[in-house]
């Protein structure tokens, strides 16, 4: 018996999960080449490929439990028997005695073995449900043609396991603009003539790549690189220029009515976040939350103004730091995806102009 258990352990352990299939009413899970499981005697033809795989995790799960109870037994005779052999003095009774305590520490190995194999087989299954639900999602949301988009951008990462941990960075992400003082207020005080109008100021981002580095199934972290479009729109009827000692400043416009007066800013991004993922009724993480830096790279910068019929664009330096830093907080729930990101270095250099800090928040309209 314990060979056969054995035999069946060993098989198990080299093989993993490829396919689960129905004939009549019993639905089955094949390992490998040869080996196979029956989970419900009483399937249901009409069961879906991941109605089948819940029905196998709840199958080994209650495996689990009973391999468990009978290890619990086993410990509770070994205890016994070692007891007996303490307290007899009999040389055949202590010659049985011990076997029997070598058959029931075999017993307990064996629990032992059987109980890892069912823990990989849950596994094995979790990966494969986790697969069919990036599936079903896929279905609502179908951005590609292969219908294999929860691995597109991980396939590019030699980090990737696209069983396991897969990020949220690539896709394209839409929000507002605004920045704040040292103080953390949008109101600037005697810096009022920069404030911005906030409903108009957007922020465009398209993060294109993605990779993702798996500490577990649901916790790793996430890098890539993004393309980022800033757009200030000040409230006032200014004009912000560089003045002759390389200050930025913004004066009141006294003849012309502006239509639009906004900075454009571009940025390279890239970020690295902590993201972990929290399953929902058991499934797959259908809920994460990453924290993270953001360091970005400025591509361009133009004041666009218009008024009357005219359309002027100035491109200058604005004395903006070429590279910048910040902190990013994402978090979502399937399809709907929030982000907040926060620069910690200003907008304008040390001492060429005042003290802004950019935030912005916003959603991802499609992941990639």
């Amino acid at each position: 018996m314990i060979m056969k258990r054995t035999g069946l352990l060993l098989s198990y352990l080299l093989l993993s999960i490829i396919i689960i299939y129905a004939q009549k009413d019993t639905t089955k899970i094949k390992l490998g080449d040869t080996k196979i499981i029956i989970i419900d005697s009483q399937g249901d033809n009409d069961d879906s490929e991941l109605e089948k795989l819940e029905k196998g995790k709840e199958t080994f799960e209650k495996l689990i439990e009973e391999k468990e109870k009978e290890k619990e037994n086993a410990l509770k005779e070994l205890e016994l028997v070692e007891k007996q052999l303490a307290e007899s003095s009999d040389e055949e009774i202590l010659k049985k005695l011990e076997e029997d305590l070598a058959k029931q520490e075999a017993i307990r190995l064996e629990l032992d073995k059987e109980i890892k194999a069912l823990e990989k087989g849950v596994d094995d299954i979790e990966s494969e449900i986790y697969k069919e639900e990036w599936k079903d999602d896929d279905d609502d949301f179908d951005w590609d043609s292969d219908n294999e988009w929860y691995s597109d951008w991980d396939n590019l990462s030699i980090f990737c396991n696209k069983n396991k941990f897969r990020g949220h960075w690539a896709g394209f992400e839409l929000g507002l603009n605004n920045y704040v003082n040292e103080d953390n207020k949008t109101t600037l005080g005697s810096d009022q003539l920069f404030e911005l109008n906030p409903e108009k100021s957007w922020v465009f981002t398209l993060n294109f790549m993605q990779f993702s580095i798996p500490f577990s199934k649901n916790v790793g972290l996430v890098t890539g690189m993004g393309s980022t479009w800033n757009n200030y729109h000040f409230r006032n009827n200014v004009n912000v220029y560089e003045d002759n000692n390389g200050i930025i400043v913004a004066e009141p416009e006294t003849e012309l009515n502006y239509s639009k007066n906004a900075l454009n800013l571009w940025y390279i991004t890239i970020p690295l976040i902590f993201e972990f993922q929290i399953p929902v009724n058991k499934k797959k993480p259908v809920v994460h939350v990453g924290f993270g830096v953001v360091g970005s790279v400025k591509l361009n910068s133009k004041i666009v103004q218009k008024y009357g019929g005219t359309k002027t664009k100035q491109h200058s330096d604005f004395q903006i730091p070429g590279l910048k830093y910040g902190l990013t907080a994402r978090v979502g729930y399937r399809f709907i995806k929030l982000f907040v990101n926060y620069d910690l270095v200003p907008l304008f250099k040390e001492d060429y102009g005042p003290k802004l800090f950019p935030v912005s928040a916003g959603i991802t309209l499609i992941s990639f």
